[in-house]
């Protein structure tokens, strides 16, 4: 096993960057954990994975891994000639390739011919209509395109067949988020707190959207920060932002379901933590937050 087959992100790194990318072992166990942690680091991962990409005695099978990497990170990056040199090897070794042809696609998508990767999904649906990376990809070229309405009528259709794929939930709720339909994006947050119910984000998010509509969605946006914050208690800024927003706003609106000193309780907790978290990690911020805790607790003690 090589000295840097373990080891975390930042270690890696160091030991690449100490050999300034010149240890392929080095520069090999890095991008490994890159994939492995599915990470985003596309401008690491072209300029240390470049020097294996012509290294295939080195590197044995994982050279097509390290290839197909490369290449990914070479679009994102907008390193066309080093992607194509990738996808023309990767192509050559493995003509027949499902993934090869959708790698290709990609690359279709990433020149703007957005005809021709609808072109290149269609024919290997057509071999494999359950194949998801493909159904995901037309999303993808409906997005590219700004066709949001139908690249949300294709998702939904997607999740009808594989309700359990909470990317594709989060995907779905971020294009709803986008031409501001609430109500639907709440709805597949539920769906992902439902999946993932430890995930604090998850919570904070829907009590965000939640509060986002207003009126009788109020109480239900506090009740998911709080659940946010139960996950969460350190150094969740945006739950007890949402939290202490809710009592003002339950004052506000007039909420009768919500007792008026279970809302003062709340808020005062909310305020507490704020101003210890702030104090602490960023004190020029603290005026702003206690302006706007005074504001809301005025409002909460009328």
């Amino acid at each position: 096993m090589s000295a840097y087959a373990i080891g975390d992100f930042d270690e890696l790194r160091t030991a690449v960057e100490r050999t300034n990318g010149r240890s392929v072992p080095a520069v090999q166990a890095l991008l490994k954990h890159i994939r492995m942690a599915k990470l985003r680091e596309s401008e690491l991962v072209v300029r240390y994975g470049s020097t294996l990409v012509d290294r295939q005695a080195a590197l044995g099978d994982e050279y097509w891994s390290v290839l197909e990497q490369v290449f990914l990170a070479a679009l994102d990056v907008d390193e066309r000639p080093l992607a194509q040199r990738c996808l023309q090897s990767l192509n050559e070794q493995f003509p027949e390739s499902t993934r090869v042809k959708r790698l290709v696609g990609i690359s279709r998508e990433a020149m703007g011919k957005y005809g021709e990767a609808e072109e290149i999904y269609k024919g290997m649906l057509e071999e494999n209509p359950a194949n998801q990376l493909v159904l995901k990809r037309q999303v993808c070229v409906l997005k590219a395109q700004g066709k949001i309405p139908a690249a949300i009528k294709q998702l939904n259709n997607y999740l009808k067949q594989f309700q359990a794929d909470t990317n594709a939930w989060q995907e779905l709720a971020d294009l709803y988020l986008s031409v501001s339909k609430y109500e639907q994006a709440a709805f597949c947050y539920e769906e992902l707190v439902l999946a993932n119910p430890t995930s604090h984000i998850n919570h904070c998010k829907l009590g965000e959207i939640y509060y986002t509509l207003g009126g009788k969605h109020i109480a239900k946006a506090r009740k998911y920060f709080a659940q946010s914050l139960d996950l969460k208690k350190s150094n969740n800024a945006r739950a007890l932002h949402g939290l202490a927003a809710c009592c003002h706003a339950n004052m506000i609106v007039k909420d009768r379901s919500v007792r008026t000193d279970v809302t003062a309780a709340l808020h005062e907790y909310a305020s507490d933590e704020l101003l210890k978290l702030y104090s602490e990690q960023s004190p020029v911020m603290l005026p702003q937050v206690e302006a706007i805790l005074d504001t809301q607790r005025a409002a909460i003690e009328k």
